[in-house]
């Protein structure tokens, strides 16, 4: 029960270790956190704090997905949730901010 979301909560503590080492404490890039993270960097919109919207937001966006994943079928789930990532990643890239890239 709940298998997807499991194992993407699992695979959400090393993809956010990555994510923070590509972006070297703000002195590096934030494409792997917007490709991985859109959510985390779309809150950054609203709140001047990058860190503090990704962990309140980004962190749970991957355990999100795994649940929709197990709630829906994953023939029906997986293009919903690939969907909202791409849309995410675009309106992030399209209201970019300056210092992110």
């Amino acid at each position: 029960m709940y298998k997807y979301t499991k194992i993407l909560s699992i695979l959400t503590i090393p993809l956010a270790a990555l994510v923070i080492f590509f972006t070297g404490g703000g002195h590096g890039t934030y494409l792997p956190f917007l490709f991985i993270f859109p959510f985390g960097l779309l809150g950054s919109f609203f709140n001047e704090k990058v860190f503090f919207t990704f962990f309140v937001v980004g962190l749970l966006q991957l355990p999100l997905y795994g649940f929709l994943l197990d709630k829906f079928a994953v023939k029906k789930g997986f293009p919903v949730v690939i969907g909202i990532h791409v849309i995410c990643m675009f309106i992030v890239f399209i209201l970019k901010r300056e210092d992110f890239f």
